[in-house]
């Protein structure tokens, strides 16, 4: 039995990455400059291998490294300069011939750039063993060290520590509030319920930012109480407990618990709006999906046999091309308009699924009546009426999606919040620096008197006048929203960067800007979580969903993006949604 005295495991979800980053101990000596250490069987043995000679030492932590450094200053094969350390310079020399450009291998950013690899790759750490992924890193550098899938995933734990960091401090700069999405999903296959935490802001470029701060796996009961608690415990670990704006929930009914305890919380350490008014955001489309999945109910069957159909003629490349060849020689249809999978938890992407089969539908009846495999997916008339039908009645809430109607009466409520708030701020601002809160004109006037009592009470009649002025530019003054909402309406279709516009127009609307970026930072809808078929560890899984989505978030995706085929096109609305799908070992 562990004594008192034994610290307990920490398993908060934030702190316990920690001991990945210790494990990873500080190399400073410059040995490590020309050693390379190996990996052994035995864990608590480590060797040091000469990069020049390729003689083995033992590298315990026990022994130093005078040893190693005895054996470098007298190695041989020291003074041949190593060829795979060089490289040949893209840029000759000023005589016009190349040159040879120094180079050193880094083991530590080559191990980065391999958990970048995996984490968005969605790449198992299995895939490091591979006979085919060592061969390629060894002609890549002759200088690699092979790495178990164990290695692989501390590094991924470790690499996700130091991020975090990062984008802690991200959320600390935030010039506004923060908006929360929260969700929890069921992993079908470890039976660990996980709750989703995404934060979404708009930084001082007027850009919208969204990072997933919380991937983590509950502990019964999975209640309002116990998951208001790990969102406090959340939000007190990022130091944002004091900027939350909203949370976006679906209507389950625990979540009306948990908003309760988050409102009790936050009223008490005065960190809450209009007491709470606009703090709980319900879920536009998860209200929309109750509302369609009710009506696709009904047909079943139909839908059924066109996924079923569009899966067998996307699965072969072969017969894939035969069908856009038909359709754009015999049919004479835009064949860069694709036949849509869509993804069953996602209503909007069987809109899509069905509305491309309507379009392709005189093809499909011709593929019908010709291939005997694909008869079984074959619509007959009736059926094909019954899909224009709901085709029509899904559209409508597809379209619905894309507005949101703002109330005026709350909008002038949280406006004034936000006057207060400029108020406050102004005030002691100018109480800290014992400036005065007097109008401008006000104080030149009560100068003047001043100076006019000195002089037998001169008065100027000009002052009465400028104090007149001053008094009806007070009554008539107009808030910034009052104004705002006098502006000529802009065409409903005219391109506009809404972020772009509030950034421009900060100068002329200080308060009102301030409440744009914090309002246009609350998404109305959850992040939709599709199954993950995964035996990790929830640790790991943290650490793999956020890191991967931190990733993406500084332009990783993009910046290495290369041309697509033009058949990748058509399965851009599956990969926008498709979550982790293989991650294979249990770690």
């Amino acid at each position: 039995m562990a004594s008192s005295n034994t610290p307990i495991p920490v398993d908060d979800g934030f702190n316990e990455y920690e001991s990945a980053v210790k494990r990873q101990k500080s190399t400073t000596s410059k040995v490590w400059d020309e050693m390379t250490k190996l990996e052994c069987e035995n864990k608590n043995e480590l060797k040091a291998q000469c990069n020049h000679c390729k003689t083995i030492f033992s590298a315990k932590s026990s022994n130093g490294t005078s040893h190693l450094r005895r054996h470098l200053n007298s190695c041989l094969k020291k003074v041949n300069k190593d060829i795979t350390q060089y490289t040949i310079a893209t840029q000759p020399s000023p005589e016009g011939v190349p040159s040879i450009k120094n180079y050193k291998f880094d083991a530590d950013e080559c191990r980065k750039a391999i958990s970048t690899f995996l984490v968005c790759g969605k790449h198992s750490f299995r895939t490091v063993e591979e006979p085919g992924f060592r061969y390629m890193m060894r002609i890549a550098s002759l200088n690699f060290k092979n790495i178990s899938r164990y290695t692989a995933a501390r590094d991924v734990l470790m690499y996700y520590a130091k991020e975090r960091d990062r984008v802690k401090e991200e959320l600390a700069k935030a010039p506004g509030l923060i908006c929360l999405t929260s969700d929890n999903w069921n992993s079908e296959h470890t039976n660990y319920e996980y709750i989703c935490v995404t934060a979404h802001w708009v930084d001082k470029d007027w850009k919208l930012q969204k990072r997933i701060i919380r991937f983590r796996a509950l502990f019964p009961l999975y209640d309002g109480l116990n998951i208001a608690d790990e969102l406090v415990l959340c939000l007190s670990q990022w130091g944002i407990d004091k900027k939350i704006f909203s949370i976006t929930l679906d209507n389950a009914s625990y979540n009306d618990v948990m908003v309760s305890c988050l409102k009790n919380h936050f009223r008490a350490n005065r960190a809450i709006l209009c007491d709470g008014a606009f703090f709980q955001v319900r879920c536009c489309a998860h209200i929309l999906n109750l509302i369609v999945k009710a009506g696709l109910k009904l047909a079943d069957d139909v839908v059924g046999k066109i996924r079923n159909g569009i899966r067998y003629i996307r699965k072969s490349g072969i017969r894939r091309k035969r069908f856009y060849d038909v359709a754009d020689k015999s049919f004479h249809l835009n064949v860069t308009k694709k036949l849509r999978q869509d993804v069953c938890v996602r209503w909007n992407s069987t809109y899509l699924m069905l509305e491309s089969s309507l379009y392709y539908k005189d093809v499909l009846d011709y593929w019908g009546q010709r291939d005997k495999d694909y008869q079984i997916f074959a619509l007959s008339n009736e059926e094909w009426r019954n899909v224009a039908i709901l085709c029509k009645f899904l559209k409508v809430f597809y379209d619905v999606t894309y507005f949101v109607e703002i109330i005026l009466s709350n909008l002038r409520l949280l406006f004034d919040e936000y006057v207060k708030k400029s108020k406050s701020t102004s005030s002691s601002l100018a109480g800290s620096s014992n400036v005065s809160n007097k109008n401008p004109i006000d104080s030149g006037l009560d100068e003047h008197n001043d100076s006019s009592a000195d002089f037998g009470g001169y008065f100027d009649e000009s002052d009465d006048y400028k104090r007149y002025l001053n008094e009806s530019s007070t009554r008539s003054e107009k808030s910034q929203l009052d104004i705002y909402l006098e502006e000529p309406e802009l065409e409903l279709n005219s391109q506009i960067d809404v972020l772009d516009y509030w950034g421009k127009s900060s100068v002329r609307y200080n308060e009102l800007s301030l409440l744009a970026r914090d309002l246009l930072a609350i998404p109305i809808s959850t992040k939709v979580i599709t199954p993950l078929r995964s035996s990790l560890k929830p640790k790991t899984v943290q650490a793999v969903v956020c890191l991967d989505d931190w990733m993406r978030a500084k332009g990783f995706s993009a910046e290495i993006g290369c041309k697509k085929d033009d058949d990748d096109d058509e399965d851009d609305d599956v990969s926008s949604v498709v979550f982790y799908d293989t991650f294979f070992l249990n770690v």
